[in-house]
Parts: C-alpha cells; structure tokens; sequence
C-alpha cells in the first residue's frame, strides 16, 4: 500500500490542476472565487483572508480607484491653467516624486515604530495627508504652485499605503515563492478594476463639474484606508523598543552603504522638486534631473551587492530611456477644431475614458495570460523579447503623428483603439516579471527599505524620462498649452516619437548582463539573505568580505577587511 499524499504532494498536484484550465476558464467568477480561496490557504500563515482584504483595498481602492482618479484628472487640471505640454510634462513629475521618496518613507518603518508598531501608523499619517489634498483640490482656490503641492500630497498617501503594502505581501511571497505570480496577479488584477471603474466615472465628473471635481469624488475611498489599517488586518505585531533598537543598529553599524543610498535619493527627490516648483526653464530641470539620475544609478551599482545593483540599474535605466513626450500628445489629441483643425479632437470621455477602459480591460486580458503562460519563463528572453515588441508599437504610433493614417484611410479612433489593445497586452507581459524580480530581491527583514529602494529608482527613472521629454519637445518647438491656430506647434512631434521608440534599444544590450536567466520562480538570494550589501563593489574595493553567520534575522551579515 503506498503512502498517503502529504501537504507537498497536495500543493503539486493542486499546481497541476490549476496549470491545466485554460487562461479563459480564469475569468469565470466561480473560478475566481476558488481560486481566492486558494490563494487565501496558501497565505494562512501571512493573514489569509485579512491579508487578502488589506491588499484588495490598500491596492485595488487606493492604489487603484484612488490613483486612477487622481491620474485621469490631473492633465486636464494643468489645461484648465494653461500649462504649456513640455512644462505640463515636469508639473506632472514633481507631484508623483512621493513615489521616489519611498527609502525614507521606508526607514522610517523599517527602524522607527510608532506606538511599537512599523506599518499601520505610517499608513494612517500619510492618509490624513492624502485627504487633505483631495480637500483643498476639491474646495479650495488654489494657484498653480498650490495645485501641484496639493496633487504631491495625494500621492503621499497612495506611495506610502503602496510601499507598505507591498511590503507585507513580498514576505508573503519570499515564503511562497512558487504563489509570487499568483499573489502578484491578484493584486494587480484588482488594481486594472479599481482604475477601470474610475477611467467609468471620471470623464463625467469633468464634463459636467470640472476637473477639481474628480478629487471631491475620491475623498470617500481615499478615506476608506483607516477601517482595515486601524483593524490591524495588514498584521502588524508590537515591536519591542529593544528590537527596533537592534533593527536600527543592524542597519547603521552593518549596511551604512544603504543608509547612503537613501540619503542620495531622498535629497536627488527634494533637489528636483524645489527645482521643478521653482524653475520654469526646461534646461535647468533637465540637467538637475539627469544628474540625480545617474548618481543614483551609479550609487545603486557601487553600494547594493551584485544581484540587487545590476537589474536595479538595469530598470532605473529603462525607465530613463523610455522618454515621454505625453504633454505634447495629451493636446494633440485632445485640441478642438479652433486650437488644432487637423487633429484627431477627441472628446474627455473618448480620450480619458475608452481609451482607458480599453487599455483595463486587455491589461486585465494580458495579466490572464501572463499568468497562464508567461509566469514559467525566464527573465532575460521575456524581457528582451517584449521589449523589442514595445519598440516596433511604438514605431507604428508615428504614423498618426505625421497623419498619414488619415492619408491612408485609417481613423484616428480605430488607429488609436488599436495600438491601446497591443500596447495594454504587451506591457503587463514587460512590467509583471518585473515586480516579481524586485520582490523576490528584497533581503529578509529589510522588505520596506528594499521594495522602497528597488522601486523607487524605477520610479526615479520614470521621472528623468519625463523631463528628457520635455527638453525634446521644446527643442522641436513642440510647445502645446490649448491656444488658437497652434498647428504649426506639432510639426515636429512625430521626431520626438521617433526619438521616443528609438531609445529603449539601448536597454536591450544591457539585458544581457543586468538581467538573471532565472525562473521567475525561483529563489534569488540564497547566501547572507538579510543583506542587501553582501559582496557589492564597495565592500570589494574597500577590502570587506561577507561572513554568513547563519539564518536569523539579524547578524547573518557583517562586513570586516581582509587582513
């Protein structure tokens, strides 16, 4: 008689099962709800069913719904004051630099409870922040300079429930490495429908109230953060004075050269926003922005041990190159027949909404099939291969730029509906095994320091796109602001789009040596798993060698010179 099935042999042969439903028969509810349910048994020891109600509204209603509002109204409130696209363009960026702010933001939890707890009073501050934002949009006469710092305070809020959140569900994943995908699915499953149902309501509320309306709507779920967070379902335990005492010494005493990162991105964040609020000279900002850019690049290479160095860099790098130019796109499309007679003119709910639905609907489509086929493949040729897809899309976009689609007898709405479809797919295939690298990189015991910093960089790099753009644009005299007759003002965007294709090749050669040819499922970080600095150039050049002490959670690193 042979032996009965342990809890191993249970989990493959469920494993099994679930690979064998076609990616279709996932969007069933029933599924959905079994697969919940799974999801929640798998992730028992992390909370379960608590876990999973945290993320579902740190995620799908902030991050998700939240955001979504926020992201949607936000270029139609810098067109009601009449901001040019290129300087539209680093407004945009200076009140989405809280997401760069993430390594202090992850300190201060990491090493600084308040009230013994690391997560739960952290999320509570930054969402008071956050609804006093949406308030003064919503209520208050604002000038521009009062605008943007009201919008850098709403994403206060959805970086810092985003980052804490995250944090919790990586240590979930690092336990369940072979659940990552899945967990990551869910999560991102339910930010798609949470944006998806703002992109529903977001183009009314601006047709009929104003943009600023859109931020009286988004008080209510902004709000909603606190019943979970004060429930304490993101499972927060009290941390002793005496552990947070040794969190911060493990820290300071044995991996200052994070502690150094921090500090370079945090004063690069604050430097680039006083810069941006400031400055209207596009030069300026566009040097203070690539310099911090690359510090930060070479300081994440030098300081961070190889693994964690080389696909952060790799990412941050990414980002950077793929340059926006979406100030100068936002009015091209969106200008009437008096400001553009030769543009698309797309009206808010067509250009906010459809398009947006649309782009929801077939990322929701993709994450399905990234999940059901492309969560077994290795990094490397995944990101490779969509990579050069993105680049080839992207190509193609120009041809509504030059408005040869129209030449060609190719509508401005079906050319557009079209590439949002492959643009949607393509990227949940580019940016899901990129979440899974960046949690499975996060030492034991540092999660919010290292998710924040591993992220934050990306982030970072998103930023440094946007003002590359913008000096693109105005160096083509692509200079939009919603003025009569400006035709002559997009002449030149289809070189910018060129330019913006073009650019993400370089990364493509970098791949090759910054990106793991792993498994998405398997373990990154196997030595001196609670540090982020074990063997990194620094320690090399400096004559420090890692000494494995074990698997606790403190002391399984400590750096000494070779004598």
């Amino acid at each position: 008689m042979g032996d009965a099935p342990g809890p191993a042999d249970e989990d493959q042969l469920v494993r099994e099962e679930e690979e064998k439903k076609s990616w279709w028969s996932r969007m069933n509810p029933w599924e959905l709800v079994l697969w919940v349910q799974l999801l929640a048994h798998h992730f028992e020891d992390y909370g379960g069913y608590r876990l999973l109600t945290m993320l579902a509204v740190a995620q799908w209603i902030v991050k998700g719904l939240v955001y979504g509002y926020v992201a949607a109204s936000m270029e139609w409130v810098f067109r009601d004051l009449g901001v040019p696209g290129p300087q539209l363009q680093i407004y945009k960026s200076v009140a989405m630099m809280p997401w760069s702010m993430k390594p202090i933001f992850g300190i201060a939890s990491d090493c600084y409870p308040i009230f013994g707890y690391k997560r739960g009073p952290y999320i509570a501050i930054a969402s008071v922040i956050g609804v006093a934002g949406h308030y003064m949009l919503g209520f208050e006469p604002l000038d521009l300079t009062g605008v943007v710092i009201c919008l850098l305070f709403c994403e206060v809020q959805i970086a810092m429930v985003d980052l804490l959140t995250e944090a919790r569900y990586a240590e979930a994943m690092r336990g369940k490495p072979d659940r990552g995908p899945d967990l990551v699915s869910f999560v991102w499953g339910g930010i798609m429908i949470g944006n998806l149902l703002a992109l529903l309501t977001v183009s009314y509320i601006i047709e009929n109230y104003g943009a600023r309306a859109v931020f009286v709507v988004a008080l209510v779920p902004a709000s909603i953060i606190f019943i979970p967070t004060i429930l304490n379902y993101i499972g927060d335990k009290p941390v002793p004075p005496e552990e947070a005492a040794q969190r911060r010494a493990f820290l300071w005493n044995e991996q200052p050269e994070l502690l150094t990162l921090v500090a370079i991105m945090t004063v690069g964040t604050i430097v680039m926003i006083v810069v941006g609020l400031t400055s209207g000279n596009v030069w300026i900002n566009l040097a203070v922005a690539l310099t911090v850019g690359f510090l930060v690049i070479f300081a994440i290479a030098m300081l961070t041990r190889p693994e964690i160095g080389a696909t952060n860099s790799f990412f941050c790098i990414q980002a950077m190159m793929a340059v926006s130019i979406e100030g100068a796109t936002f009015y091209f499309f969106t200008d009437t027949k008096e400001q553009y007679p030769e543009g698309p003119h797309f009206s808010i709910w067509f250009y906010t909404s459809v398009t947006g639905i649309v782009a929801s609907i077939f990322g929701l489509i993709g994450m399905t099939l990234y999940t059901q086929y492309g969560k077994n493949l290795r990094y490397r040729p995944l990101i490779v291969i969509t990579n050069v897809i993105w680049c080839v899309l992207n190509l193609v976009c120009i041809l509504v730029y030059t408005r040869d689609n129209v030449r060609l007898g190719i509508p401005d709405e079906l050319f557009i509906m079209s590439s949002t479809v492959l643009h949607a797919v393509v990227h949940q295939w580019m940016y899901l095994p990129g979440i899974v690298l960046l949690s499975q990189q996060c030492p034991k015991g540092l999660e919010a320091l290292m998710y924040a910093l591993i992220a934050s960089s990306h982030n970072l790099g998103h930023s440094v796109s946007n003002y590359i753009g913008a000096a693109l644009l105005v160096y083509l005299g692509v200079t939009p602001d919603g003025s009569k007759n400006e035709s002559a003002k997009f002449k030149n965007l289809w070189m910018a789009a060129l330019v913006q294709a073009l650019l993400p090749v370089i990364t493509l050669i970098l791949a090759q040596w910054l990106v793991p040819n792993a498994l998405q499922t398997e373990r990154l970080i196997t030595k001196h798993i609670t540090s982020a600095t074990a063997g990194s150039p620094y320690q090399q050049c400096t004559g420090q060698v890692p000494v494995d002490d074990g698997d606790s959670e403190y002391g399984t690193f400590s750096g000494r010179s070779q004598s």
